[in-house]
């Protein structure tokens, strides 16, 4: 399974931080996309200069934003039953409470049905 990627937009905000610039927001949403994905299926590559999803047909608060070591965040989203069903869900990303992007993870395709409810978690490295 490919691993989530900081995209550089972010890793900008952050260096801009440091050297004293503006705050930086909060992660906060997690977008959903079925555009992560080839026509064999297979998972498209992530791109670190990425902006957005390729194609977002969701964004919800996250459901839980937790630190699991000293050098990674993961955000967790949730798609319930009654949400994108028929989607084939193959990418999702982090974005902040400004809107902007934050990480991005791509994977096989995901078909959602109307009786499922998926979380994705997705862990920043830093």
């Amino acid at each position: 399974m490919a691993e989530a990627i900081v995209v550089n937009g972010y890793r900008q905000r952050l260096a801009l931080r440091m050297a004293g610039g503006a705050q930086i927001a909060p992660i906060a949403y997690m977008a959903f996309g079925d555009g992560g994905h080839n026509a064999d299926m297979s998972p498209k590559a992530p791109s670190a200069s990425a902006t957005a999803l390729n194609h977002e047909i969701l964004r919800k608060p996250l459901s839980a934003i937790t630190q699991e070591d000293l050098f990674s965040v993961t955000g967790t989203g949730t798609v319930e039953a009654n949400e994108v069903v028929g989607a084939a869900v193959s990418e999702a990303a982090l974005y902040d409470s400004a809107g902007k992007l934050c990480g991005i993870k791509t994977f096989a395709p995901k078909f959602k049905e109307g009786d499922e409810r998926y979380e994705i978690s997705i862990k920043l490295r830093f």
